[in-house]
């Protein structure tokens, strides 16, 4: 039979479209994303009905497949035809090895219409989760580990699947890995010491005193030293926005952080609490500036009125 037809030829198939799929979700490239995943799915998926006989892979009513798959019939390669992604998964739940699941249908959905017609980025998006899982099961099945199949990808395919932590923070954690993944790939074809190199370029890490960069509405607007980048190490800032102001002093929140390194960003409360999560040491969240000389109640006024 050809290699290409065997479970490891499969096993193969699978986790370069998965790899695939993983580099296109970092992208943000998530038609491709959707694409890729469902490719990943159906040969991994084809991979374990044919360790467990190859005459699971044979079209419904086809003769000539069967004879084939049952090694009495010699094919050119381009004549061979297998199942589906739909019917290998629907034989896959017949036998116990996969459950009902209808965002695993929608996924398979999904990817066959990603070859016609561009799918909604939103919900292609989420079907990260629907993929690490159908795979993890298949991968128990077949005798192969999540590590041996996602290599580099390992940690943030599971982070995604964690559901002990929120959705906000398991779409952090796995940014954080897609962005050291792409940057570490700029340099795959430079000279050793490349990345070193523009790391140290970057310049000394800023120190964690605040940088007034403007003034609005008679608010000052600044940014601080966000600490070294968790991606890549690189060094970042943080924005503040006010959230109150006093007589004496004005209030601000960190709400966006970018490292202009690796071009990781978070933005808004709830990204900011996962990345704060997620960074060690943690990072500044507040801090407060003085005034001066106390404001009076009407000019609080006014400066809270600007500010929201």
């Amino acid at each position: 039979m050809n290699g290409s037809l065997s479970s490891e030829g499969f096993y193969e198939g699978a986790k370069k479209a998965a790899h695939k799929a993983m580099d296109d979700h970092g992208r943000t490239e998530y038609d491709e994303f959707a694409l890729h995943a469902g490719v990943a799915v159906e040969k991994l998926a084809k991979a374990v009905l044919a360790s467990k006989n190859p005459v699971y892979l044979v079209e419904p009513r086809n003769e000539d497949m069967l004879l084939y798959f049952g090694g009495h019939l010699e094919l050119e390669e381009e004549k061979v035809r297998t199942v589906g992604a739909k019917e290998a998964i629907s034989r896959l739940r017949k036998i116990g090895v996969l459950r009902a699941d209808p965002k695993l249908d929608l996924l398979i959905a999904m990817r066959n219409g990603a070859a016609h017609s561009t799918p909604e980025s939103a919900l292609a998006k989420e079907m990260i989760s629907p993929l690490a899982r159908t795979i993890e099961t298949l991968l128990e099945d077949f005798g192969e580990t999540l590590e041996a199949f996602w290599e580099r990808w390992t940690d943030a395919v599971q982070a995604a699947v964690n559901e002990q932590e929120d959705q906000v923070f398991r779409d952090v954690q796995l940014r954080i890995t897609q962005a050291r993944h792409a940057f570490e790939d700029r340099f795959k074809n430079l000279p050793p010491g490349s990345m070193e190199r523009v790391l140290a370029g970057a310049g000394p890490k800023p120190s964690p005193s605040i940088n007034v960069v403007g003034i609005n509405g008679g608010v000052p607007v600044f940014d601080a030293a966000g600490g070294d980048c968790p991606s890549c190490g690189g060094p970042s800032i943080l924005t503040f926005e006010p959230t109150e102001v006093t007589a004496t002093n004005t209030h601000y929140r960190a709400n966006g952080f970018t490292c202009s390194v690796c071009s990781f960003k978070a933005v808004g409360a709830d990204e900011m609490a996962a990345l704060r999560k997620a960074s060690t040491p943690p990072m500044l969240a507040e801090i407060a500036l003085s005034h001066g000389p106390t404001l009076t109640p009407a000019e609080v006024a006014v400066l809270k009125a600007q500010n929201g």
